[in-house]
């Protein structure tokens, strides 16, 4: 299947292709240089049939709300833009490139994630959607999963980021929605009826951490009897299996302790009376958590979880 962009193709006079990274439902990724900064970036290339059902003044709004949002966990987002090719037109937007990879390429690797890396992933994540859920208007992430979580090896330690923005929208403009984007399993239950709020991507994230700690899934869904490319099966099937409570998580994990299995039920919550309303909230009760130790580099080059491609 060809792609958008092939590698060398200049956009705009700025930014060289440097190679196809990969695509997801709204678009395709190419890493890029930018011919002035000197410096690599990724492109995320809009697909045609998104832009065509979209408000493309809400992209332009939701990018321009984005770049201001400077963050050390964040992935910074740098500009909006179009560009044509063989008479089509185009919608990109650009963002920083990591040296790293996301939490999904290290979880082919390691199952389950030793305590105190999953928690220092966890609260560094947390941090960067601290400043998205303190914007004004508030930024809902919407998309929160181990694909958008990316791990920079340019510091003394990986560094969780989130990323990938690209469907996120402010609070104000939810109601403009088409649809539920993102990926269903980590919904929040509101999410089913078109209802996005902070403590939503709290829930995501929540599920999240789970993984990173147990290596599987809070319910157990029933997959053989439900038909995975229908988008109303997935969504019964999924509300079906978390009719009952989610399996504790130090039945896959005996060093979970209590006090943090009690954090990682909350934040995973169906009832948003009990979960916690904010990243904040969160943040704060990891901190008082046991799970953190020294995580420096040498720590997790011991562990393996370093990669090397």
């Amino acid at each position: 299947m060809a792609h958008i962009l092939s590698k060398s193709d200049l956009i705009n006079d700025t930014y060289e292709v440097v190679f196809f990274i990969g695509e997801g439902a709204f678009g395709e990724v190419y890493r890029v240089k930018h011919k002035y900064f000197d410096d690599f970036q990724v492109m995320k290339v809009f697909k045609q049939e998104y832009t065509d059902n979209t408000d493309l003044n809400e992209i332009i709004i939701e990018a321009q709300l984005l770049s201001k949002l400077t963050h050390p966990n964040i992935v910074r987002v740098f500009e909006v833009n179009e560009f044509l090719k063989k008479g089509t037109k185009y919608y990109f937007m650009t963002m920083s490139f990591v040296s790293g990879e996301s939490l999904t390429q290290l979880l082919r690797r390691k199952i389950q994630l030793d305590l105190p890396v999953a928690t220092s992933i966890i609260m560094d994540v947390l941090a960067g959607l601290e400043i998205v859920h303190q914007n004004s208007p508030v930024i809902v992430h919407r998309d929160i999963n181990t694909d958008n979580i990316l791990l920079s090896y340019d510091g003394m330690k990986p560094q969780g980021l989130l990323g990938d923005f690209g469907i996120a929208r402010s609070l104000t403009q939810i109601d403009k929605l088409v649809g539920a984007g993102g990926r269903y399993l980590y919904f929040a239950p509101e999410c089913f009826w078109d209802c996005y709020l902070p403590a939503s991507d709290v829930f995501s994230l929540g599920i999240v951490f789970y993984k990173l700690l147990t290596g599987t899934s809070p319910w157990q869904y029933d997959y053989d009897n439900y038909d995975m490319s229908d988008t109303s099966d997935v969504r019964v099937m999924i509300n079906s299996g978390r009719n009952h409570k989610p399996i504790e998580p130090n039945i896959f994990n005996d060093q979970i302790s209590d006090k943090l299995q009690r954090i990682v039920l909350r934040s995973i919550e169906k009832d948003m009376e009990k979960r916690y309303r904010t990243a904040v909230e969160f943040l704060s009760d990891l901190k008082g958590t046991e799970a953190l130790e020294d995580i420096s580099m040498n720590y997790w080059d011991d562990q393996g979880l370093v990669s090397n491609t």
